[in-house]
């Protein structure tokens, strides 16, 4: 079959390769879509995540085949599987874990103690194990689930990156009627405004630099769209929110966006950290405590792709404008360095059947 292969800092290859037959608790996708994420280009440019000594759960190494957002058809079913068939259209929850460990006990299988290798690998598919950028995958059964009927492989593929983006709702304890400001207007920001605006919040505010980007906020229906390169955001968010918002969103992963953040966080608000960051540096006593601030991380997800699932289904309309490009596994590389050059893309999706 044909497979998006990464092999390190800057070397992608698409390449024919053999698979398995299923395990027993395995099926056998034939791949749908598969969209390319902000954690991918990481890897491409500098390597990030990517296991250069086996894996300490999977045995994995580089290369591996890449992609961890992504959907697809089942086509063959392992021996010990009994709630798929041969046909069912799944989305992939691109994870693994032991299973065992006192994390996974807990339900937090995402912060897994067996999964953490030395050299920065961690617990996804198209990583540190094969993933999505191909004509098919082995998933094991749990983590596939079955889409329901009218829902199309894309939004399955989308169910990955807005299942991060429900994890920080989640955490952050959003409730109806609250106001929110988000940082950065990217994939997973605009996931986050839709996700809020769902979710019942009564302002949505969205902060980026690049206009193109804010124009998409605007088509997605946002009118509270602002520019800290011409705005003053603080200043514009007060004018409705004089105290600062219930909730900022830092979905950026910069210094400057997560001051700003910060100082729009009302007292006794919550930060929730989306965005996988560089070191920040903070004044807690100023700035965090003084304020009553609390500051809240997310990674990955847990038990959260049915609820996602469901919420995709049932506001189709609001996500599909998210995907914004469509290229094949022969054009996988140029999707991915297309992410980082044009702002003008939120989602992309490699479709093997184009």
């Amino acid at each position: 079959m044909k497979a998006v292969r990464i092999y390190g800092q800057g070397d992608v290859r698409v390449e024919d390769i053999a698979i398995d037959e299923p395990k027993p608790d395995q099926v056998q996708i034939k791949v749908k879509a598969c969209g390319i994420c902000g954690s991918d280009l990481h890897a491409y440019t500098s390597g990030w995540g990517l296991p250069t000594h086996p894996h300490p759960l999977t045995g994995k190494m580089v290369p591996v085949t890449f992609g961890h957002e992504f959907s697809g058809e089942v086509v063959k079913v392992g021996s010990a599987v009994t709630d798929l068939k041969i046909g069912d259209p799944v989305a992939v929850e691109p994870l693994f874990a032991c299973g065992k460990c006192p994390a996974c006990r807990e339900g937090n299988y995402n912060f897994c103690y067996k999964v953490q290798a030395d050299d920065g690998a961690g617990n996804f598919l198209g990583f540190s194990d094969d993933g999505g950028m191909a004509e098919y995958a082995n998933i094991d059964d749990v983590f596939a689930h079955k889409l329901p009927e009218g829902m199309d492989y894309e939004l399955g593929a989308l169910c990955e990156p807005v299942s991060v983006v429900y994890e920080a709702i989640k955490r952050s304890g959003l409730r109806e009627g609250n106001t929110v400001a988000i940082m950065g207007a990217g994939p997973i920001g605009l996931l986050a405004a839709v996700l809020a605006r769902i979710a019942g919040a009564n302002e949505v505010y969205i902060s980026d630099v690049a206009e193109v980007r804010l124009a998409k906020a605007r088509e997605l229906g946002f009118t509270d769209v602002l520019n800290p390169a011409k705005q003053d955001v603080k200043a514009e968010i007060q004018k409705k929110c004089p105290n600062g918002v219930d909730i900022a969103f830092e979905c950026a992963g910069v210094q400057a966006t997560f001051d700003t953040a910060l100082s729009v966080t009302k007292r006794t608000g919550k930060l929730q950290l989306v965005a996988l960051s560089k070191p920040l540096t903070v004044n807690f006593t100023d700035d965090v405590i003084m304020q009553g601030i609390d500051i809240t991380t997310t990674l990955a997800y847990e038990n959260s792709f049915p609820t996602v699932i469901g919420i995709i289904n049932a506001h189709q309309d609001q996500f599909k404008p998210v995907i914004t490009k469509r290229v094949g596994l022969d054009d996988a590389i140029e999707g991915v360095k297309a992410l980082a050059s044009d702002k003008e893309q939120v989602k992309i999706m490699i479709e093997p059947g184009l």
